[in-house]
């Protein structure tokens, strides 16, 4: 087996989960999602910090309309793991950026880097050395 492996995800790009949170709110960023659906993938950390806003509501229609906003996402598009390839890619990331990054963005950066995927988002700094995509701007 080659090192690394032969990504699965080429035809793909990491949708940030900034931009999931953000497209209700900018008709821009709605349109490009809509125009490039086929091809945005979100990794498993984006599912898990969507998870986590949901579960720190309050009982609430809120917190059930998101709910299954949530399962729609998981059902309409394709989820990028946090496996052992991006986990060597994070380590090798984290340190050749050296600067402070957030975390999770950089789980995000590490798993795009290690399948040869754009990130997607607005918060292009948060993504050194990533190549990305700021659908505001384009």
């Amino acid at each position: 087996m080659a090192w690394p492996p032969v990504p699965v995800w080429s035809n793909l790009v990491a949708l940030d989960t900034n931009l999931l949170s953000r497209q209700d709110k900018n008709p821009r960023i709605r349109n490009w999602i809509m125009q490039h659906y086929l091809q945005l993938a979100i990794s498993s950390i984006t599912v898990g910090e969507i998870a986590q806003g949901i579960q720190a509501l309050r009982p609430s229609k809120r917190k059930t309309k998101l709910g299954n906003l949530l399962k729609e996402l998981l059902e309409d598009y394709t989820v990028l793991p946090f496996g052992t390839c991006e986990a060597l890619e994070w380590g090798r990331y984290v340190n050749a950026v050296a600067r402070p990054v957030p975390i999770m963005d950089s789980i995000i950066a590490a798993t795009a880097r290690a399948n040869n995927l754009e990130v997607v988002t607005e918060n292009t700094k948060d993504f050194p050395e990533v190549p990305v995509v700021n659908p505001a701007e384009d």
